[in-house]
């Protein structure tokens, strides 16, 4: 059977579970776990699948048994949600390298929630021995190439940090178990996730020749990582990528991401379960101008890191049913390119999932810019911006990333900041402002006669706008200029 299916594994409540694997053509295969059963018959290339009905949840350990000309025996086994926590480096970074949320081993221990993982052999540009499915070239066996592991203080260091303060709010909040599919990838562009049929869907998709290897290219991840799980039943995915797709490769990430997660959804054919994503963390010089240019300097053709363009484009996404943005823009640092809070990262991401997939009634979102109107002045020459958001939860507040270092006061936040405006000709100045009900008012001696708005449109922004329940505004504009 593909890695997927082990020991410690956790199947997915409430749904249809398909179960397959791989036997000599012709083979009669029989599964029992709990009180159902079902059996098959391997077709001519030795395929085989079982669908189960339906199983509830529960964190009594089960045993699937399936007999064919052998018998294999599965220990352990736990029903719940299960989610696939996909993406780079930002999302590979590992529970061990996470300052923010260290617990002790005591807390830190959890048996109902559970981590599949490749092993590293997977991800090794040497190892040529694997089809796409998981199974060894030429030969019926299945290679365990991925194992699930119980949440212990020996295994918790080697998970994805934001895959588990994730699992972890699910399981603090309703207490049923937790399977987290761990896929990532270092350096790995969005082009690699995307199947070889998405992308013939997508010509307008470019190739991709800075990632051309094994490891990057086009396709790759979703080869080695995606498919081989595919169909186990999920609840849905959260996603945190797209340091590889800065620069040049940031204008059409609001193409591709769209693509990428209909590709999905097609292939696993559950429909459009939930997929949740991070807008990139904030990163870059902290004393650019009120907004960051698209390229490097004025005139040059080389774009600079873009990531204003990269954030927009995964928020072009939200276009899609099921799916949701947890912000990060606040949570970087200027100097580093993975930061290391993933606490809030997780959080974030979970309230999503609780308000949307459990029910919660909770706020899972900052402020999201809903529109603007311009306020003439009494003189003609000075006339002012007011901005209308959504999802102001208790109101809207002056608030501070909780990445700045402990002892810093959130008092000592005392000015509107983040906002630029600009006039017919498009020249960017910081604005003045102020918070009013659910609206906020913008000003700047520098532009008299303001048409445009952006907000955190730096690579590392320094917005101080959140609502009361300490989520972050989100990056926008209102402008529809586009990089030459």
């Amino acid at each position: 059977m593909p890695p997927i299916f082990g020991d410690h594994m956790v199947l997915q409540q409430g749904v249809t579970l398909p179960v397959w694997g791989a036997a000599s053509p012709g083979e009669h295969v029989s599964l029992s776990i709990a009180s159902l059963s079902s059996e098959t018959v391997a077709d001519a290339s030795g395929k085989w699948r079982i669908t189960l009905r339906p199983l509830p949840s529960s964190s009594e350990p089960l045993v699937i048994v399936i007999n064919g000309n052998n018998r294999l025996e599965l220990h352990d086994v736990i029903v719940g949600d299960v989610w696939v926590c996909a993406g780079e480096a930002n999302m590979a970074s590992l529970l061990s390298d996470a300052p923010v949320g260290k617990e002790s081993d005591e807390k830190i221990a959890d048996e109902n929630l559970r981590f599949f993982q490749y092993e590293n052999s997977l991800h090794s540009s040497s190892d040529n021995s694997l089809s796409r499915d998981g199974y060894l070239v030429g030969n019926e066996a299945c290679p365990r190439k991925g194992r699930w592991v119980v949440c212990s203080p020996d295994t918790a260091p080697a998970f994805s940090a934001v895959g588990y303060f994730f699992a972890r709010d699910l399981r603090t909040s309703h207490h049923l178990p937790i399977g987290m599919i761990q896929c990532t990838r270092k350096h790995s562009p969005i082009v690699s996730w995307i199947s070889p049929s998405g992308l013939t869907k997508s010509p307008s998709i470019p190739p991709s020749p800075d990632h051309d290897d094994r490891n990057s290219g086009q396709s790759s991840c979703f080869e080695r990582l995606i498919h081989p799980l595919i169909p186990y039943a999920i609840t849905g995915i959260i996603w945190y990528q797209g340091e590889s797709d800065e620069g040049s490769d940031a204008p059409q990430y609001r193409r591709i991401l769209p693509r990428m997660i209909r590709d999905w959804r097609e292939r696993w054919g559950e429909g459009p379960f939930p997929f949740y994503f991070v807008s990139q963390a904030g990163f870059g010089d902290e004393e650019v101008s009120a907004v960051e240019s698209y390229h490097t300097q004025p005139g040059n053709p080389v774009p600079g890191r873009a990531l204003p363009w990269l954030r927009e484009g995964s928020a072009c996404a939200l276009f899609l049913p099921f799916t949701g943005m947890a912000q990060a823009s606040d949570l970087g640092l200027a100097d580093e390119r993975i930061p290391p809070n993933k606490l809030d990262v997780g959080r974030r991401l979970a309230l999503l999932a609780r308000h949307r997939v459990y029910g919660e009634e909770i706020m899972d979102s900052g402020p999201r810019y809903r529109g603007m109107k311009l306020e003439r002045g009494k003189d003609r020459d000075n006339d002012k911006v007011r901005v209308d958001f959504d999802s102001v939860g208790g109101g809207l507040v002056l608030g501070v990333s909780p990445s700045k270092s402990e002892g810093f006061s959130p008092s000592l936040v005392t000015a509107l900041k983040g906002f630029a405006l600009a006039g017919s000709n498009r020249k960017w100045f910081p604005a003045q402002g102020r918070i009013e009900r659910e609206t906020v008012l913008l000003w700047s001696d520098a532009v008299p006669h303001p048409v445009a708005v952006r907000y955190g449109w730096r690579g590392f922004p320094n917005g101080t706008l959140y609502n009361k329940e300490g989520l972050p505004a989100a990056p926008f504009r209102t402008d529809m200029d586009q990089p030459e």
